[in-house]
């Protein structure tokens, strides 16, 4: 029997889809001995960056979360850089001082230039980069520094999480962010590590020194950082077990503007960087870049796909209702035949993704030390997310080719 387009599109979707978990799991079954975080020799000086506009209702939090590191006092510095704040952010952050947190206040310019501002100002031999409605892990920092014993390593990311989520949107991004927490281990192993997050990434101070500051045109900062470390053939390294928590956007215009900016700006820094597309740089040109606009592709059609076929079928059975007068007695005495008898391909090569995707959420739960509830979120990532994850690419796209801007802000605002 002849395959329809249709048919051959869910087979390339679900064969490329498999190939990848598998090859991913391989990978990170193969590397696990590296799991474990390198002890830390010795206790290096850290500068941390809070760069803040309007963040008056998660600041406090933020710079708590930091005081409570467990690391030698002497040896952590905490700079708030107030990027002109309309609300009281300020004053806010201004009631650690008595504590030793130095912060700053100037003209609205960007998350850019305020880190570039920070950078200007620190003392530290490490910086690391917090957003101002993150929470930090007391932990953190012993768990991350010990990386920077290989010299070629100039950052290390943690493992990212939506902190209290509630809420359908967030329980969404509460697994999206866990599935994130593998991929980024993932990534690492295969040196193809392409976001440093602005929630708690530690970078040495000497790259910048060396290679400049934050591109203060830029949407996504902690994007063309990473590229820039990896055009260079630095390394980029993560800790599983070092979490850090951010609040996710709660409404959908502003998890719509998040994604609309952090797209914008992969798409931005492409453009910038697609030199790395070359096997000069590995799996990360080869196999990674390039996969990810295969993926979205194919999402993207599969979804046209399935809302075209969807419908067909709608109409088609109103027809068929149509034509017997509605009368559907007859088709509920439908003989039974077992399942087994008639086994859909399609629905095998399902069965066995959710098998896979799930143990991913287990390894991801299991390694970060993961403990908040799950199954209700997962069912709800589950049918919720590739439609979102779809349309915030073609939007993405339309503004990309329109020329429509961007502005950065809280959330993406």
């Amino acid at each position: 029997m002849a395959i329809t387009p249709g048919e051959l599109l869910l087979y390339v979707c679900s064969y490329f889809s498999l190939f990848t978990a598998i090859f991913f799991f391989i990978t990170f079954f193969e590397d696990k001995k590296k799991l474990r975080n390198p002890k830390l020799q010795y206790f290096p000086s850290v500068s941390v960056i809070v760069p803040a506009y309007n963040e008056e209702k998660t600041i406090t939090k933020t710079i708590q979360s930091l005081l409570k590191l467990d690391y030698p006092k002497g040896k952590l510095e905490i700079i708030v850089v107030d990027d002109g704040s309309k609300d009281s952010t300020y004053s806010s952050a201004k009631q650690f001082v008595p504590f030793g947190v130095k912060v700053f206040t100037k003209a609205n310019s960007g998350k850019g230039d305020s880190l570039n501002f920070g950078l200007a100002r620190i003392s530290g031999e490490f910086v690391a980069c917090l957003d101002a409605d993150s929470i930090v892990e007391r932990g953190c920092l012993k768990k991350m520094l010990g990386y920077f014993e290989d010299s070629q390593v100039m950052a290390v990311t943690p493992s990212m999480k939506i902190f209290s989520p509630t809420g359908l949107l967030q329980r969404i991004q509460a697994i999206e962010y866990l599935l994130g927490v593998y991929l980024r281990k993932v990534f690492s192993y295969l040196g193809s590590i392409h976001v440093t997050p602005g929630p708690f990434t530690i970078f040495r101070k000497s790259f910048f020194d060396l290679y400049g500051g934050y591109d203060t045109h830029n949407l996504t900062e902690d994007i063309e950082i990473a590229l820039r470390i990896q055009s260079h053939k630095f390394h980029i390294e993560n800790s599983m077990d070092a979490n850090v928590w951010t609040i996710g956007p709660n409404t959908f215009s502003s998890l719509l503007r998040q994604r609309l900016r952090w797209y914008i700006g992969f798409l931005d820094n492409i453009q910038e960087y697609k030199h790395l597309f070359s096997r000069k740089y590995g799996n990360l040109g080869v196999f990674f870049l390039p996969g990810v606009f295969v993926s979205t592709a194919l999402v993207i059609a599969l979804l046209f796909y399935l809302v075209y076929k969807t419908l067909t079928r709608f109409y088609t059975e109103f027809l068929d209702l149509l034509a017997i007068n509605f009368d559907i007695w007859p088709l509920l005495k439908l003989e039974f035949k077992p399942f087994f008898l008639n086994v859909d391909p399609l629905m095998v090569l399902s069965i066995i993704s959710l098998t896979i995707a799930t143990m991913i959420i287990y390894l991801a739960r299991k390694y970060s030390k993961e403990q908040s509830r799950w199954t209700f979120s997962y069912f709800l990532y589950l049918v919720l997310y590739l439609p979102l994850y779809a349309f915030w690419w073609l939007l993405s796209s339309g503004y990309k080719l329109s020329g429509k801007s961007i502005a950065w802000g809280r959330k993406g605002e």
